[in-house]
């Protein structure tokens, strides 16, 4: 499977995808930025719309999975960025 595919697909997921409180995944306050290496590991780096809210946790956990069972992807990192504790998020989500 190539990058190209892969990327496609990924980019198909995070048009169509709502965040927990009707935003779309897509939104720059949201998808601060994504990355796919040529062996299909795919980083994206997310400010959730609420800080502490448990369903948007949840709403990412399920967005990783949709994401990993795509054909060509390997693995995938989610990142929480700029929000106070992000790095329990982000252990949460990539459990």
């Amino acid at each position: 499977m190539d990058k190209l595919r892969v990327k496609r697909r990924l980019a198909r997921i995070l048009r169509k995808w709502k965040e927990s409180h009707g935003n779309i995944m897509t939104d720059p306050k949201i998808l601060k930025g994504v990355e796919v290496d040529i062996n299909g590991i795919v980083d994206l780096w997310v400010t959730p719309t609420n800080a502490h809210c448990p369903c948007c946790l949840e709403n990412l956990i399920d967005l990783r999975e949709e994401i990993i069972n795509q054909k060509g992807v390997l693995s995938c990192h989610i990142e929480i960025v700029d929000i106070p504790q992000s790095e329990r998020w982000t252990a949460a989500i990539n459990e």
